[in-house]
């Protein structure tokens, strides 16, 4: 996690408070506000320098000018990730880190503060209580080496190497520069990933056969495809298309960058996956998860990662297991009396019926939208009912992801933030083509709602219009984010069912309302059974075609423990909060009114906690009575 020498982080954290006190006017009358403003912002900053270090790919994609907006000043050349060995004393020296940080808040009086500082205060509070509570664990250095995603069946950082030499942005000369010397060090970082492996097995935490295979197969279909890998074509097509280098200039970057996929990017790639059949069959059981195989260890890093997620405490996840399990039952019986409703009427309304299953199946698209821009058009004008206008009208553009990496993930799309120091920026959503052509019965308009509008990027957007701080939005609390963007979903289908005069569209609504819900509910309860309870293939089945199909629900769970707690527990947790506060206000005689509601709930950036959350809807609720 820590990427800037620790030295220097304790050297600059102590300067801060003398630079700030000096350059306060003694003579004003709100000096103790501005203070703590002042100062309480350059923590975050110290900390976000801390968290993020040198990386320069983050600070590209995050930032247009990090060093004037945040205090980053690169200090040394930029290279992809790369694994180190974690040891106690790194460990020890995180949690000195995170307890320094701590007390330097603690100076501070949320009194004084209001807005999008008080917003960031709490955010702070929250993350260093809760890496404060992971480094000072007995099992923080287990919890260090096996929370991590360097090698994974979908590629690891190898496969999101691709991303960063797609979206990283060229500004100027240098950002052409930096990129080219991030590409010339994946060899090295590749080879370290090796090291990686290494460290797992010797600590009795080696990678699964399936994990291993699931990498080598994606390093075999890049290293297959050789010079025609997508990233040679897009390289020289993103060094054409900027205007600040010569004709000359160009041709050398692209005989430089050719020259580094081939000779740093594919060697590593070769490296790297005959390197990995040197860790073939190092698990000798492999019909139980990574966490459930590590029990108490697993255990207790599952429940740090669900706090961590949500920013609930002390939760038993034994009481959040059966409110989640019961809840997803009254989904599924809901779903079940909508088809019950719709195959009664095969024959005295056949076209009712034809209707619906011609939904499910994605032959009827929704309002005969088809195209991501006619959706997106739609989406802006009926977000009108969910949230209120950006004050921005942001350019929005779709992009898609290369099939290669595609093909091996499940993602339908996905929103990358646009950098928080720039006011009015281009936003781009990315789909997953090869997804969407694969699975026709997936209604795209609800996935634009959830990564565009209204969920993920109208919160950035409207995130940066409140001048939330870097820190606060991009270290959001994921099940708010996540749970919220889900919502969107859900709350869209509601308003489509009530206004249109389609009985199929409206009947298919609820229906794909109360699926939605189960199935990331579903998920969760999953995660929790493989990866919290410890459940095994012989726990999960019952005859050998269940067998088969339970080694593969722990294959795809193992690598990703409470991944799903942000969109499982997120979306319930959200969805019972909106209606807690419409019953609350319906029983006390207020007037709710659901663009305003969301708007406080979003007043504090993208992913304030759950804790926070409630206490919003307790101020909503006592405002309107």
């Amino acid at each position: 996690m820590i990427k800037r020498p620790i030295k220097s982080v304790i050297f600059i954290l102590s300067m801060i408070l003398v630079s700030v006190f000096c350059g306060l006017g003694l003579t004003s009358c709100n000096m103790y506000d501005k203070y703590a403003s002042r100062y309480l912002n350059s923590l975050a900053d110290t900390l976000t320098l801390l968290i993020n270090g040198d990386d320069a790919y983050t600070w590209n994609i995050l930032s247009v000018s990090p060093e004037d907006s945040y205090g980053y000043v690169r200090e040394s050349e930029p290279e992809w990730y790369s694994y180190s060995t974690p040891t106690q004393e790194s460990v020890d020296a995180m949690a000195y880190l995170f307890e320094v940080f701590e007390e330097e808040l603690d100076r501070i009086n949320p009194k004084n503060l209001q807005g999008a500082d008080l917003a960031t205060f709490r955010k702070m509070k929250f993350i260093l209580s809760s890496y404060s509570d992971k480094f000072n664990s007995p099992y923080a250095l287990d919890f260090t080496l096996i929370d991590s995603d360097y090698i994974s069946s979908q590629g690891g950082y190898v496969a999101s190497f691709a991303d960063c030499v797609e979206i990283y942005n060229f500004r100027d000369i240098d950002d052409v520069d930096d990129l080219l010397s991030i590409v010339k060090s994946a060899k090295a970082a590749f080879e370290t990933y090796l090291v990686y492996a290494a460290d797992r097995r010797a600590a009795d935490y080696p990678l699964y056969d399936s994990t291993l295979r699931g990498m080598k197969e994606y390093l075999e279909e890049v290293l297959s495809q050789g010079s025609s890998f997508y990233l040679y074509a897009f390289t020289d097509k993103k060094i054409d298309s900027v205007t600040f280098l010569t004709e000359a200039q160009k041709a050398e970057y692209k005989a430089e960058y050719k020259e580094a996929l081939n000779e740093s990017f594919m060697k590593g790639a070769g490296i790297l996956c005959a390197g990995l059949d040197a860790y073939m069959g190092s698990v000798p059981v492999t019909e139980i998860s990574y966490f459930g195989a590590y029990g108490e260890v697993g255990r207790e890093l599952y429940q740090w990662n669900f706090e961590n997620k949500t920013g609930l405490e002390n939760v038993d996840l034994y009481e959040i297991y059966t409110e989640t399990f019961e809840a997803r039952n009254e989904y599924l019986e809901n779903m079940n009396r909508v088809v019950a409703e719709v195959d009664a009427v095969i024959e005295s309304n056949k076209q009712l019926y034809d209707d619906f299953y011609a939904y499910m199946e994605g032959e009827k698209k929704i309002l005969g939208l088809n195209t991501p821009e006619e959706m997106l058009s739609y989406l802006k004008t009926v977000s009108h009912g969910i949230v209120p206008a950006l004050k921005s009208n942001p350019e929005i553009d779709f992009k898609y992801m290369d099939e290669t990496v595609g093909k091996i993930t499940n993602t339908s799309a996905y929103y990358l933030l646009s950098p928080m120091d720039e006011s009015g920026s281009a936003e781009h959503i990315t789909l997953n083509k090869y997804y969407i052509d694969n699975n026709p019965d997936d209604q795209i308009l609800t996935t634009i709602a959830h990564e565009g509008y209204p969920g993920h990027l109208y919160a950035h957007v409207n995130a940066k219009e409140n001048g939330m701080s870097f820190l606060t939005e991009t270290m959001t609390c994921q099940a708010f984010s996540e749970g919220w963007a889900v919502y969107t979903q859900l709350e869209l289908l509601d308003i489509i069912s009530v206004l249109t005069d389609d009985r199929a569209l409206a009947l298919w609504c609820e229906f794909e309302r109360n699926y939605i819900l189960s199935s990331y509910m579903g998920m969760f309860i999953v995660d929790m059974n493989v990866n919290y309870f410890g459940m095994s293939v012989d726990d999960l089945s019952s005859s050998d075609e269940d067998r088969e199909q339970a080694v593969k629900i722990i294959e795809t769970f193992m690598e990703s423990p409470s991944v799903y707690v942000s969109y499982g527990y997120g979306c319930y947790f959200m969805d019972e909060l909106h209606s807690d506060v419409i019953s609350a206000l319906a029983d006390g005689g207020g007037d709710y009114k659901e663009p305003e509601f969301n708007a406080l709930l979003l007043s504090e950036g993208s992913g304030p906690t759950l804790v926070r959350a409630k206490e919003m809807a307790r101020d909503y609720i006592a405002s309107k009575r």
